[in-house]
This record gives structure tokens, C-alpha cells and sequence, in this order.
């Protein structure tokens, strides 16, 4: 069965070409009869900006039809607008050449010419279609499994497609149902979801030509068979999917027809055969079998079973066909395709220039014969345009070179800015939490003082209070001087490296410095670490780390209640775990965890998880019957 996962990508690619076509086409002519309107325009246009612009919606709209021949058109645009220098064109084209890879499930050199149009596009500062290009990003990325780099395009696109104005925002109802898709699993965001669906919903209706009202459609009908009413979405379904073959979108027909794949575990049994085979066949129309493959497994293994020859035949060569294609298509786009195919197009253009030439001078030799002056002619003719031939051979390869050089550049730049980026933010967060552990000691000191200059203050109690100030005005010290020394450490460059360190020696000097808050409490806390735990890690960093779970514990504790520190090994790891009783409302206090610009616990929560990934460890946050919060460490032995 196709997994909802599945389909979300495939929905994901109709949607993105939809936007594709709304970012190019009006709405108001967004119908059939536009493609011979455009193909006129094609006629009466030659070499200028408005051909190009007119190549690029011809493209666009096949997209949706089929998209080899969208592919032709695209190369023809691109070809055309390098000829003018025209980078709208030239963005446009890369967009729908990426499309096509994708389609094609060559999301990696989809990715790449998605990235060139994002960077001509940001060039002519257009915001409508850098939000696009950005969802685009975001499709191939997931589809390639960089989950956190598509997240990353997912959320600018998002917030991007938010600030749009309303004469534009028919990309923002896209993004919104990407939004549902993303987390159409996620229980935690139920709210959010039903809103957005709603909003994606009254936006579509200002577009009642657009494919979206098909897809949200769809996602009621999914509603429908939630709700027990399985035969009422299943026609739903049926009629969305023919509204779509009459507008001749057969791709978004086919994707409306991939909903049925989750019906059976909502509870209506469906038989897919019939739906998956036109489904199939869908695809084979638009020219993307490719990304119905699943349909054409589970037809295969079907008919496998219920022992129909002819059928398996069928299937069989469906299957050997698509393989054999795909390993064919690798094989002749291992290199940059496109480049090497606008160039062979040169190449032979100019081959049929010569071909033209070498038959003019073959008759013109018959003719005259005993004409060497005339032959002399010739033969120079053609040498110069064998040497002019071979220099522009050499452009286009030298030009070749410069461009990947540029493109490890580019990666190069971004790789050391990210690396940067991190850095920085783990410094500041490491020096805001080592000036917070000077607040309890300091207060502390300072509370004394004012004690001491009360009246009728007795000698003993006083040389009592003076010797606590000194106490705590040493350790105040000596954790001072720690954090110098491992400030210096950080702006000199620091390098992990782990030695054997006492983890139950560590763990008591850390509960002695929050035994006062912990006593406030009246907090009974039970350490089973064994005194002869050993781990490698950094001394400083685990001191620092058990100290920020141990205040972090302390804070969410209920008074009078347990804080239960136990560890076991499974080799070479080892696992410490804190368990605290919140009372009601764990869940809350795990959520508020990752608000650390405004939360200093969580900002503690963000710097401990940072200095155990630094020392090979990590560190997972969960909740027991809502009442525990459980911090479980894991180190190496």
C-alpha cells in the first residue's frame, strides 16, 4: 500500500507545479483554450523578451499535460534568454527543467537548478517566485531525506509566503497545505491544522480556477470516510478525479486517486486493483511513471498472487521497461545534461552550417575544376571555420569548468558560514549559562552581609555567618576560575579530548552546590550512581552538565517530593537517568524546554544537550504518566 508519506511528496510536486503555473499565467485565462492562444502568440513573436516570457507559459502549461514535451519548450526558452541575457527567462527555464528532474526522481539535479533559479530570482527581487523556488527546494530535499535542510526551506518559504500581499496569495494557500501534510500526524497540532485548512480553503475559493480546491476537496473527502461515510468519499474522490481529466490535468487525477490507498486502514474496505491500474495508467499519460512505481509493484504482486498470467506478463515488462529507461537516463545524466544538451545542440547546428558548406564546395569543384584559385578559397574557408570550430569548442568547455568551480565555491562559502553560525551560537550560549552560575552564590553572600550589619547580632553568630561568606566566597572562586579557564579554551580553539573522569565524584559537587535549594524544597534526593562509575568525557563540561540537569530538576520539582538518580550500561555506553516529580503538567514543562531565548532553564536544557554532543553523548527528555520528567544521559565508557 502506498503510505500517506508517499503521497504527501507526490501532492507536493502537483502543488508546486500548480504554483509554478500560477506565478506565471493569469487566473482570469487559466483555462484549455490558452495553450492555442500562447501557441498563436509563439507565431507572431520572434527573438525578443515577450517570446521568451511566452515559450516559459507554454512550458509551464504542460507541466500539468505532459512533461516531455515542457521539457522541449524549456530548453528552447532557456537557449533564447542566454542569447538576450535575460535572467527572468533563464529563471523560469531552470524552474521548469528542475521540475522535470523531479518528476523523474532525479531530485539531486532537480536541487541544483532550483538553486540557480532561487539565486536569479532573488537577484530581480521576486518575492512570489523565490517563495516558490523555496517550497521547491524543500519538495527535493525531503525527497532526498536532508529532512533538517528542508525544513529549513520549508519554514522560509512559509513565513515568506505570509507577508505576501493578497493579489498574491494563492501561493500562501499552497504552503499552507504543505503545512497540513507535514503534520498531518503530528497530534500535538491538531489546532493548527484544522486552521490551516480552513484558511488554505477560503484563499482557494478567491482562485476558483486553481487546482487547489481539488486537493483540499480531497482531503475532505478523507474526512468523510473518518467519519464512517467510506462510499460517499470514495465518490468524492471519483468526481474530483474527473473534474481534473476534463480541465486535462491527468497528474492531478492521479493523485487524487492515491488518497483511496488509505481507505482500507481507515476502516473501508476498497478494492484498489481497479484504481490503482488507471491510476498507472494516469501516469503513463503525463510522462512520470516513475513516481507511480509503488501502484505498479502492488499490481504486480497482486496478479502474482491470484495467478493471472497475462496480467504478469504485462506488469513484468512494465517493470523491466521503466528499470531499463532509468538506468538509461543515469547513465547519460551522470554529467550536467542540460549544459551538455544545449551544447550539443550548438555543436550540431553548427555541423549542419558545415555540412551545408561542404556541399556547395563539392558542386562548385565539379563545376569548375580547373579553378585552383576557387579551390585555395574554399579550402581556407573551411580551415578557418575548423579553427573557429575548435576555439569555441574550447569556450565551451573552459566555461564548463568555470562553472562547477563556482559551484564548489558557493559550497564551500555556505559550509564555513553554517560551521560559523554554530559556533557563535554555542559560545554565547555557553558564557550566558557559566554568568548564570554566579547568581545563587552572589545573593547568597549578599543576604549574609545584610544580616551582619543587624543589631544584636551575637559574636558566635556572627563568626558563624563570616565563615559561611568565606566558604562560599571560595567556591565562588574557584568556579570562577574554571570558567576563565575554559573561556580561554573556547576563543583558543577548542578540541574534545576525553580522559576517564569520576561521574559519582562529579555528581556530588554538583549536589552540594544546589543542596540549599534543593533543602528549600524539602527535596529528598536519592543518588544509586555507583562510586566507582568511570566515564570519558571532558571533567569541566559533565561537571557543568550534571549542575544544569540538577538546577533544571530542583526548579520543576513539586516540594516535599523525590529526585531518583539511577544508571545502568549497556557497552561502550553508559546511562544515567534523573527522574523528577512536576506533579501535573510534565508534558507542558518538556514543550517550555525549547523556548531557551526566553526561558533560562531551557537556555541550561539547549547548553547541556550542546556540551554532551560535543563529548559523543546525548541527552532525551520524557514524560511519565504526565507527572515525571525524565532526563536520561547517555556517555561513553
Amino acid at each position: 500500500m502506498i503510505s500517506i508519506r508517499t503521497r504527501f511528496r507526490n501532492l507536493a510536486f502537483a502543488m508546486g507545479i500548480a504554483m509554478l503555473w500560477l506565478g506565471q499565467v493569469n487566473h482570469a485565462v487559466a483555462q484549455d483554450p490558452q495553450l492555442p492562444v500562447l501557441l498563436q502568440e509563439l507565431h507572431e513573436q520572434r527573438d525578443s523578451a515577450a517570446y521568451v516570457n511566452t515559450l516559459g507559459k507554454i512550458g509551464t502549461l504542460y507541466m500539468m499535460i505532459n512533461i516531455d514535451s515542457s521539457f522541449r519548450y524549456a530548453i528552447r526558452e532557456l537557449e533564447i534568454a542566454e542569447h538576450l541575457q535575460y535572467p527572468h527567462g533563464i529563471a523560469d527555464a531552470f524552474d521548469v527543467i528542475s521540475y522535470r528532474y523531479a518528476l523523474k526522481t532525479d531530485f539531486s539535479i532537480a536541487a541544483i537548478y532550483a538553486y540557480r533559479a532561487l539565486q536569479l530570482h532573488k537577484s530581480l527581487s521576486d518575492s512570489v517566485r523565490i517563495c516558490n523556488t523555496l517550497n521547491n527546494l524543500y519538495i527535493y530535499y525531503l525527497n532526498m531525506g536532508r529532512k533538517d535542510d528542508a525544513g529549513n526551506y520549508f519554514y522560509e518559504a512559509f513565513q515568506m509566503a505570509s507577508r505576501l500581499p493578497d493579489a498574491q496569495d494563492s501561493l500562501y494557500s499552497m504552503l499552507l497545505v504543505n503545512y497540513v501534510m507535514r503534520f498531518y500526524q503530528d497530534s500535538t497540532r491538531r489546532d493548527s491544522l484544522q486552521w490551516a485548512l480552513r484558511k488554505a480553503k477560503q484563499l482557494a475559493g478567491k482562485y476558483p480556477q486553481s487546482r487547489f480546491s481539488l486537493y483540499i476537496d480531497a482531503f475532505a473527502a478523507d474526512s468523510l470516510v473518518r467519519q464512517g461515510r467510506g462510499r460517499e468519499g470514495e465518490a468524492v474522490i471519483n468526481k474530483l478525479a474527473t473534474a481534473a481529466l476534463h480541465r486535462g490535468l491527468p497528474y492531478v487525477a492521479m493523485e487524487i486517486y492515491s488518497h483511496l490507498e488509505d481507505y482500507p486502514a481507515m476502516g473501508y474496505p476498497i478494492n484498489m486493483t481497479y484504481y490503482r491500474e488507471l491510476s498507472y495508467d494516469l501516469a503513463r499519460k503525463a510522462g512520470c511513471a516513475e513516481l507511480n512505481l509503488p501502484a505498479l509493484a502492488g499490481l504486480f504482486k497482486q496478479y502474482r498472487a491470484a495467478g493471472d498470467k497475462r496480467k504478469i506478463a504485462y506488469y513484468s515488462q512494465e517493470v523491466m521497461r521503466l528499470s531499463a529507461a532509468r538506468t538509461d537516463v543515469q547513465s547519460r545524466e551522470g554529467i550536467n545534461y542540460i549544459d551538455y544538451f544545449v551544447k550539443q545542440e550548438a555543436l550540431r547546428q553548427q555541423a549542419d552550417r558545415n555540412q551545408q558548406l561542404q556541399t556547395a564546395l563539392e558542386e562548385v569543384t565539379m563545376r569548375r575544376r580547373s579553378t585552383q584559385v576557387v579551390i585555395a578559397g574554399v579550402f581556407t574557408i573551411v580551415l578557418l571555420l575548423m579553427v573557429l570550430l575548435y576555439f569555441r569548442y574550447q569556450e565551451y568547455r573552459l566555461a564548463g569548468k568555470q562553472e562547477e568551480m563556482m559551484v564548489k565555491s558557493y559550497a564551500s562559502i555556505s559550509l564555513k558560514h553554517v560551521a560559523l553560525r554554530a559556533n557563535d551560537e554555542f559560545k554565547n550560549k555557553l558564557i550566558t549559562i557559566l554568568a548564570n552560575d554566579f547568581r545563587t552564590p552572589l545573593y547568597y553572600i549578599s543576604e549574609v552581609a545584610t544580616r551582619l550589619r543587624e543589631p544584636g547580632v551575637d559574636p558566635a553568630t556572627m563568626v558563624a555567618l563570616i565563615r559561611k561568606i568565606a566558604a562560599v566566597s571560595g567556591d565562588t572562586l574557584a568556579v570562577f576560575d574554571n570558567i576563565l579557564k575554559w573561556i580561554r579554551l573556547q576563543l583558543s580553539g577548542f578540541t574534545y579530548q576525553p580522559v576517564d573522569c569520576h561521574a559519582y565524584d562529579l555528581l556530588l559537587t554538583t549536589l552540594h552546590q544546589v543542596e540549599g535549594t534543593a533543602a528549600e524544597k524539602k527535596l529528598e534526593i536519592v543518588n544509586q550512581l555507583p562510586a566507582n562509575c568511570m566515564v570519558k568525557a571532558d571533567p569541566e563540561m559533565l561537571r557543568m552538565v550534571f549542575l544544569h540537569i540538577l538546577q533544571l530538576s530542583v526548579h520543576y520539582s513539586q516540594p516535599d517530593r523525590s529526585l531518583v538518580i539511577t544508571t545502568w550500561t549497556i557497552a561502550p555506553v553508559i546511562y544515567i537517568r534523573f527522574m523528577v516529580d512536576t506533579g501535573i503538567g510534565a508534558t507542558d514543562v518538556i514543550t517550555s524546554l525549547s523556548n531557551w531565548q526566553d526561558n533560562t532553564h531551557a537556555l541550561n536544557y539547549a547548553i547541556t544537550r550542546d556540551f554532551l554532543e560535543k563529548m559523543n553523548g546525548g541527552m532525551e527528555v520524557t514524560d511519565s504518566e504526565d507527572s515525571y520528567v525524565v532526563i536520561t544521559v547517555s556517555l561513553r565508557v
